[in-house]
């Protein structure tokens, strides 16, 4: 291990797949985030073992931040008269448990670093629902909670924790279709550049918090969803002009 290597610990989709194995679209832009902080001098890990504490051991003078992924929605498809008791028990240890185990994982190293960022990659469905995900849906609400929880707890070590509200990327169409909500029907038309963010729109933003100058956001709910949730139909105002 160099000694000044600034190393990224990553979970992608509630899991914490090999890197170079990546077969759904939907994680994709977790791998394009993870190669582009490559390129900006930051380490990223995978990881694909169960215990992350051991995982994490060898890192944890280098460890200096982690991004946190919720798994995608069609793990939890359902509405609340479809939901049971497994169903919850399932999502809760692909989802929730998994996400809060790494940042209580994360966030000892990283006080104890006296530095660092967590980012929890979470969803506007946090807030909005999915309409066929209620189980997605109280899942990241949960992880909303849990960034908030941890901007309190680690934030007094000088670690931040930052909620990116994501929304739809290019290529996961599939994931949202919805037969309880027309919310994701013709995605395009409901973003004011009337097209789907490309899978490297979240890259700098990832950067920044980072960087270790992003702490006046700590606890915060970032909405990255290019004005996605504020949709009201077209009028076809400004296309006129």
């Amino acid at each position: 291990m160099i000694f000044d290597e600034k190393i990224i610990f990553i979970i992608a989709g509630g899991r914490e797949p090999n890197a170079l194995d990546i077969t759904t679209t939907y994680v994709t832009y977790i791998i394009v985030i993870a190669k582009y902080i490559k390129t900006i001098g930051y380490t990223p890990i995978f990881s694909d073992n169960i215990d992350i504490n051991d995982f994490l051991e060898p890192y944890k003078d280098n460890l200096v931040g982690a991004i946190l992924a919720n798994p995608p929605v069609t793990s939890m498809r359902g509405g609340i008269e479809d939901t049971t008791d497994e169903m919850w028990a399932n999502a809760r240890n692909l989802f929730v448990a998994t996400i809060l185990n790494a940042t209580q994982a994360v966030g000892k190293i990283l006080m104890q670093n006296q530095k660092g960022s967590i980012i929890f990659l979470n969803s506007i469905h946090a807030e909005k629902p999915v309409g066929n995900g209620f189980l997605y849906t109280l899942g990241c609400a949960a992880v909303q909670a849990l960034c908030r929880e941890a901007a309190l707890i680690y934030g007094s070590f000088n670690v931040g924790s930052y909620n990116i509200m994501r929304g739809i990327v290019e290529g996961e169409e599939e994931y949202f279709a919805s037969d309880y909500s027309s919310i994701h029907h013709n995605s395009e038309l409901r973003f004011p550049k009337e097209r789907l963010p490309f899978a490297d729109s979240l890259n700098e933003l990832c950067s920044f918090l980072l960087s270790g100058n992003a702490y006046i956001l700590n606890g915060t709910d970032l909405y990255a969803d290019e004005g996605f949730r504020l949709y009201y139909g077209k009028s076809g105002y400004y296309k006129k002009i």
